[in-house]
């Protein structure tokens, strides 16, 4: 092995050392944000004090079906300070190591000599929203795991993996329900044995509820629903922290555009930017033997997952990942207009982040959606990639 080979292997564990500490300092207090919500009230559904659950819970929002609460039942063991700890480090330890090696393992190229300083630099800065999901023990950080782990299992044909990988997808959109972009997506371009996960996967969801505390779950549900209408009370998408496609349009449209447009807007074009895309996977589903193709796909239905979601924050920039990784490993292959969309993309991900510019730039920026721009050019620089890979593909 020639002296450059051994200088790049030991970077590239140095860059892995680095951010897997980062996270795990990041993940090292026992409990809070996301998760202490959902210990407190699995614990308390499981103690059946159900109307503690929902709406009159005290340590914070739950906004999760509740199907949430069965399959977070081991949540309810009861645990001291010091195996808090514990499980929570090694809990970060899986999701950072799922999230690196699921991305390593899709992404064709990603981990060639020529692409790994690109790599490497894109994961630094887009660690910097992942990082704020380690901190603030984010449930996207396990779903973003299960989505890319999902993913990995699907690229085996067997029979049994299309299923495994169908039920899973179909169980995490009933822990929270912008992942059935996803489950649509691998409905519409998969199999049957894909297609029989999914459904299976669906009933799963919806009866476990019903099968863990009986008639209960009726008013459980109610309650969910109600909180979800409280939740866009308080949170709407002209908040600055409404990073997302209906986010940039009520921003820009209030106060230019009569209100009923602005409003029609933000509920038509997700939607047609929806439909537009299941049909081009229904449409282009010939090409999914074009590994590049498949990859971008999946990267695409992830990223649109959260541009096109209401309820997007800067938490959900993780899902983004898959995206940035595949046009970091696609840098030299593509066009000038697709590079330029790219390095734009990557700056306004890094560059508007508050550690990099300040709490009040922070806000400024948010508040503009400047970063939902950047997100919007980094997809259709992954587009002008799908176009390139289709058309080598078909006209092959």
């Amino acid at each position: 092995m020639v002296l450059g080979e051994k200088k790049v292997i030991f970077l590239r564990r140095l860059l892995l050392l680095v951010l897997f500490g980062a996270c795990l300092w990041a993940g090292r207090n026992g409990g809070g944000g996301d998760f202490l919500v959902l210990r407190t009230c699995v614990i308390r559904a499981w103690s059946y004090d159900f109307s503690h659950v929902y709406l009159k819970n005290v340590s914070g929002p739950f906004f999760y079906p509740p199907s949430a609460l069965v399959f977070f039942a081991p949540f309810a063991i009861p645990m001291n300070w010091s195996s808090a700890i514990i499980c929570n480090l090694v809990f970060h330890s899986i999701s950072f190591w799922v999230l690196w090696w699921g991305l390593r393992e899709l992404i064709p190229g990603l981990y060639e000599t020529t692409a790994f300083k690109r790599w490497g630099l894109c994961f630094l800065f887009a660690i910097a929203p992942v990082h704020l999901d380690f901190i603030g023990q984010n449930i996207n950080l396990p779903l973003a795991a299960l989505l890319i782990l999902t993913e990995r299992v699907r690229w085996k044909h067997s029979e049994l993996n299309q299923f495994v990988a169908g039920f899973v997808s179909s169980i995490v959109s009933w822990i929270k329900i912008f992942p059935a972009f996803m489950t649509v997506t691998y409905f519409i371009q998969g199999g049957r044995s894909l297609r029989m996960g999914i459904v299976a996967g669906f009933f799963t969801g919806f009866l476990a509820p019903w099968i863990a505390f009986g008639r209960e779950a009726g008013g459980l549900y109610r309650q969910f629903f109600e909180t979800l209408l409280i939740y866009h009370d308080k949170n709407g998408i002209t908040t600055n922290s409404a990073l997302n496609f209906p986010g940039l349009i009520a921003r820009w449209g209030e106060g230019v555009l009569p209100e009923s447009l602005w409003k029609m807007l933000i509920l038509g074009l997700p939607l047609i930017i929806a439909v537009v895309f299941f049909l081009s996977v229904w449409v282009l589903r010939s090409c999914r033997d074009n590994k590049t193709f498949r990859c971008g796909i999946w990267s695409m239905a992830m990223g649109l997952m959260v541009f096109l979601n209401s309820a997007s924050r800067v938490d959900y920039f993780m899902f983004y990942l898959p995206a940035f990784a595949l046009c970091a490993a696609e840098f030299l292959k593509q066009s000038l207009k697709e590079k330029v969309l790219f390095l734009a993309s990557f700056a306004t991900m890094a560059l508007t982040q508050q550690a990099m510019v300040g709490r009040d730039w922070n806000i400024a920026l948010q508040h503009a959606r400047i970063p939902v721009i950047g997100m919007g050019m980094l997809l259709f620089s992954l587009a002008l990639l799908l176009k390139r890979h289709s058309q080598q593909t078909l006209f092959s």
